[in-house]
Parts: C-alpha cells; structure tokens; sequence
C-alpha cells in the first residue's frame, strides 16, 4: 500500500512535511478556537436583588420578582418599579404623570403615557405605551 511507503512526516503529496513543533501547535489552537465558537455569549442571570429601578427584570421570559432590588417591586410588565404610598412618592418625569396602582400586594409607580402616546426615558429599559400606561417590553 502507498501509505505504508510514505515517511512518517511526509504529507503524501507534493506538499512540504510539517515540522513536529507544528504539529504539536496545531491541536492547542484548534482546542482554543473551538472553546470561544462553542461560547454561546448568553448572558448569565442576575443575582436576586440586584436589579436597579426601570430596568428588566424577566429572565428566560419569564417575569422573576425575586430579581429586584428590595426597595423595588417586579411589575407585571417586566420592570423593577419604585414603591409608593401616594403620587408624590414617585420619581417626576417632566412633561409626563404618574399613578401609584397595586401590584403584588404593594402599591407602585407607573408612569402615564402623555397624550402623543409616548412615555418617558428613564434611563434604562425602553417604555412604550398600552392602555394609557408606560410598561416595559415583556
């Protein structure tokens, strides 16, 4: 058989023969770039309390209450929103109002939508607008 005849360093073609030292640099790189492909990228999840006022807290799509700071609460809608006992209590957005509903047993914010239908930037997790409301995407 050709193979049997063929040196041990040789290619079996018209190419050079590689040098040992590449072929021992030739599996640490291909581990190494299979390692970072095989990296998925996916976010690792919050630690519970953690997450900070307007900002999401769904994980996998699923609402996650636990995931807010403990001055916050989880709204239906998927965002951490600040505590109130009346309006006064919640963060003033100019050129829009608030209400202070109960969710989950404690009364919240939730900014108003103004009357183009558009709601505040609060600097973290985009609003839009549904029922008169400024909810989060979820």
């Amino acid at each position: 058989m050709l193979a049997e005849l063929q040196a041990p360093d040789s290619t079996g073609g018209i190419a050079l023969a590689y040098a040992t030292g590449m072929r021992n640099a030739i599996l640490p790189l291909f581990l190494s770039i299979l390692f970072f492909a095989c990296d998925d990228g996916e976010p690792t999840r919050p630690t519970d309390g953690t997450v900070k006022v307007w900002e999401s807290c769904v994980w996998d799509g699923q609402v996650t209450f636990e995931l807010c700071e403990s001055d916050l609460q989880c709204s239906w809608n998927g965002i951490c929103s600040p505590v109130c006992e009346d309006i006064g209590d919640c963060p003033v957005f100019e050129g829009f109002d608030n209400d202070c509903v109960i969710m989950e047993g404690k009364k919240i914010c939730k900014p108003l939508c103004n009357a183009a239908k558009q709601c505040p930037e609060t600097g973290a997790e985009p609003l839009h607008c549904l029922d008169g409301y400024c909810i989060g995407s979820t």
